[in-house]
C-alpha cells in the first residue's frame, strides 16, 4: 500500500465556519479518487459531515468528477451547496 499523502483542502461559508479555518489537512493514499478524499475528509473532520451529501471538489479552480485523481499539491476547494435563495 503506498503512503498516505496530506491534501489540503480550501473551505469557504459554512464549512469554514464550522473548522473554524479557511483551510483543513486530509490524510489519504496519494492515489486517491476525490469521492475518497471527500470520504477521508469526513472521517477526520466530522464538523464537516454536513457538507459532504451534496459536495464537489474543485481541483485547480475547476469542478472535478468522483473519480478523478487529485496530486497532494494540487488547489482543492470543497465546493458545498449552500441553503438560500
Amino acid at each position: 500500500m503506498p503512503p498516505p499523502g496530506t491534501f489540503t483542502i480550501l473551505l469557504f461559508g459554512p464549512a469554514q465556519d464550522r473548522a473554524g479555518s479557511g483551510q483543513v489537512t486530509v490524510q489519504a493514499r496519494v492515489e486517491c479518487t476525490c469521492g475518497e478524499l471527500l470520504r477521508a475528509l469526513g472521517e477526520q473532520h466530522p464538523a464537516l459531515a454536513f457538507a459532504l451529501p451534496a459536495a464537489r471538489l474543485a481541483v485547480n479552480h475547476a469542478l472535478v468528477a468522483p473519480d478523478h485523481r487529485p496530486r497532494p499539491d494540487d488547489e482543492i476547494a470543497l465546493i458545498a451547496l449552500v441553503d438560500g435563495g
